[in-house]
C-alpha cells in the first residue's frame, strides 16, 4: 500500500510554496470562534465525565476508577491549557491574577499528587476563567433574556 504521495498531488518541479512544510499548504487558518467552541464542548465533556466517575466510585473497581479518573483529569489540564493559550494573549493586561493563578495550577502537575482533589482546583479555576471571557465578549451569554413585554 505504499504509493508516492506527491504523485497523488500532481506537485510539479518548479512549483513555488513558501511554508516548512509541503503536506500542510491546503489546510485553511482555523476560524477562532470553532476553535474557542471546539475546546469548550471538549472541556465541558471531560469535566462532566470526571465528576460522573466521582459519584459513581462506589459502583466501580479501583483500578478502573483510577485510570478513568487519571484520563479524565489528563484531558481536562489539555484542553484548559489549550485555552489558556488560544486566549492569554488578550486578557493578560485585563486579569493578570487570574492568568497568574492558572498558569501556577498547569504548572503544577508533580507525581504523586491527589489528582481529584487537583482536578477540583482546576474546574473551579476553568468556571472563573469561562465567566471572564463571557464578559469580554469571546463567548456570546446563552441565558435566556425575557423583557416585560413577554411575561
Amino acid at each position: 500500500m505504499s504509493h508516492d504521495v506527491t504523485r497523488d498531488r500532481k506537485i510539479e518541479e518548479d512549483e513555488n510554496y513558501e511554508g516548512a512544510d509541503l503536506e500542510l499548504r491546503d489546510i485553511p487558518l482555523p476560524n477562532t470562534g470553532n476553535i474557542l467552541y471546539s475546546i469548550l464542548n471538549s472541556l465541558n465533556h471531560n469535566i462532566a465525565n470526571f465528576y460522573a466517575y466521582t459519584k459513581f466510585r462506589d459502583y466501580l473497581s479501583e483500578n478502573t476508577l483510577d485510570a478513568e479518573l487519571l484520563q479524565r483529569s489528563m484531558s481536562i489540564h489539555r484542553d484548559f491549557s489549550a485555552l489558556l493559550l488560544h486566549t492569554k494573549e488578550e486578557m493578560v493586561l485585563i486579569y493578570p491574577e487570574l492568568l497568574e493563578r492558572a498558569e501556577k495550577l498547569l504548572s503544577r502537575g508533580e507525581t504523586g499528587i491527589d489528582f481529584i482533589g487537583y482536578t477540583r482546583k482546576m474546574c473551579k479555576l476553568i468556571n472563573d476563567y469561562k465567566k471572564m471571557l463571557y464578559r469580554e465578549g469571546y463567548l456570546p451569554d446563552l441565558r435566556i433574556k425575557l423583557s416585560l413585554s413577554d411575561i
